[in-house]
């Protein structure tokens, strides 16, 4: 089959998906006629691919990854050769209808007189920083359930990076920690980079590499990054700035249970790890989109320190974009396995790993008497029809009966499940793949009671923050 060309018209829909190109049959043109015009084999009516030359101006739209609202973006892309996937079929009066997205991605179609352009991919990372007592994988787990949105929301889990902090204290050999995040991020189908100081995040920020050596993160810009972790401010929980504390009380537990070793105790492990305010004129803007989006989820983040300065408003006006960060509150972890239902009230019992709500209450009572209602359920059926019937009759009552509880809930007993498997080594994983149910939530106003009184009236929450040039 030979090739059909065609001519693009102005005939353009700015508003939807669909562009209409009005397109006339016409005898192969001599070589230098092909510069401006679209062509493809009439042969796949589906799912093709259309190579466009530079002088024609094309139309792109903007992905909505929906975690900002974004406007539909018109680029004019003359400087190179483009390449889009589409879908075209037939209409009437010999024209075709374009259905698909007709974003263009940046690739050179061999064109002798131009160079090869560049790709520009995206990178969203999610942050875990280390929980050194307690429940050790509340920053994994919280991290793993933004992963999962951001998959859910359609981030393609390749595009995606988890950055673990770790170290031997928190994460021993011995327990294989490392080895069974690696498998959760194969299962998810995503990256994963673990990291033992500041200095390699910072690189990997910089450069996609921890050792800060390459190019690559020319190519790859950062279009989401989300921090999991504690947080500190000079004003209410000491240190000299504030700083997302990846390693928060690490110092001092493990001074304590490594006293008896040649270790020296007197390494400042907190000061290695740790990322402080001052720290983020160290990053480097041209490793972020313009439109990135930062969302810290650590105590304080966005509280101004004994200067007045306020660690959110440093980031975005160094990196850009956007950025949420609790101000004058603490990020509150407790719940985040608790279900939430329409009366979204929790209650916090000191001493347990997870708190309980009272959606947790109203479901778990449910699901006692659907067990109740089933067993009882069965044996009447099976009086009925027979006890050689007794699997059919089970099976009416499990299924007949109407499930009282939640989704969530039902989603709830699936993570315990997760959490109690074990790995080839016969330790428990200890937490989910797909994280925890809920984001962290903000502190209530009893146990932020000081912080509150000593930021007052400013406001409290998790705020946004925008680019400002006061500082």
């Amino acid at each position: 089959m030979g090739k059909t060309y065609f001519s693009l018209s102005d005939n353009l829909n700015f508003s939807g998906k669909a562009i209409k190109i009005k397109a006339n049959s016409t005898d192969p043109p001599i070589k230098e006629e092909k510069k401006g015009r679209a062509y493809f084999n009439n042969d796949f009516q589906s799912q093709i691919y259309q190579s466009i030359l530079a002088s024609q101006p094309q139309l792109a739209f903007a992905k909505n990854d929906s975690i900002i609202q974004v406007e539909t973006d018109i680029r004019f892309l003359n400087s190179s050769a483009q390449v889009g996937r589409i879908s075209i079929e037939m209409t009437e009066n010999d024209g075709f209808l374009v259905k698909s997205n007709v974003a263009l991605n940046k690739v050179t179609t061999g064109a002798v007189d131009m160079g090869a352009a560049q790709v520009e991919e995206k990178e969203w990372i999610v942050v875990s920083g280390m929980q050194v007592e307690g429940f050790k994988y509340q920053f994994i787990e919280t991290a793993l359930h933004d992963i999962d949105n951001l998959i859910l929301e359609g981030v393609d889990p390749a595009n995606i990076t988890w950055i673990v902090f770790v170290h031997d204290y928190v994460y021993p050999p011995r327990n294989y920690d490392r080895e069974r995040f690696s498998k959760t991020a194969e299962n998810l189908g995503i990256n994963i980079e673990f990291v033992e100081n500041r200095m390699e995040f910072i690189h990997y920020i910089n450069t996609k590499d921890q050792n800060g050596c390459g190019t690559l993160r020319e190519k790859t810009k950062i279009k989401y990054l989300s921090v999991f972790a504690h947080g500190q401010t000079p004003k209410f929980t000491g240190g000299e700035e504030t700083q997302l504390s990846f390693a928060y009380k690490l110092n001092s537990i493990k001074k304590g249970e490594d006293e008896n070793e040649c270790e020296d105790e007197n390494e400042d492990v907190e000061d290695m790890i740790n990322f402080r305010t001052p720290e983020i004129e160290e990053l480097d803007e041209k490793a972020f989109c313009s439109d990135v989006v930062t969302r810290f989820f650590t105590c304080n983040t966005g509280t101004a320190d004994k200067k007045g300065v306020r660690f959110a408003q440093k980031w975005v006006n160094k990196v850009g974009g956007v950025v949420f960060a609790y101000q004058n509150a603490r990020s509150n972890y407790i719940f985040m396995n608790a279900t939430m239902g329409e009366i979204n009230i929790a209650f916090n019992n000191p001493g347990r790993r997870f708190d309980i709500s009272v959606a947790d209450i109203v479901n778990g009572t449910l699901a006692k008497c659907h067990d109740i209602l089933d067993e009882r359920s069965t044996e009447l059926i099976t009086s009925i029809m027979g006890e050689n019937k007794r699997e059919t009759a089970k099976y009416i009552a499990e299924n007949i009966i109407v499930y009282p509880v939640s989704e969530e809930w039902k989603i709830k007993q699936e993570r315990k499940k997760d959490r109690d498997r074990e790995d080839e080594h016969g330790i428990q994983y200890g937490y989910s793949d797909k994280g925890c149910l809920q984001y962290p939530m903000l502190n209530n106003l009893g146990g932020d009671w000081q912080i509150i009184l000593g930021t007052w009236p400013e406001k409290r929450g998790f705020l946004k923050y925008e680019r400002t040039y006061d500082e």
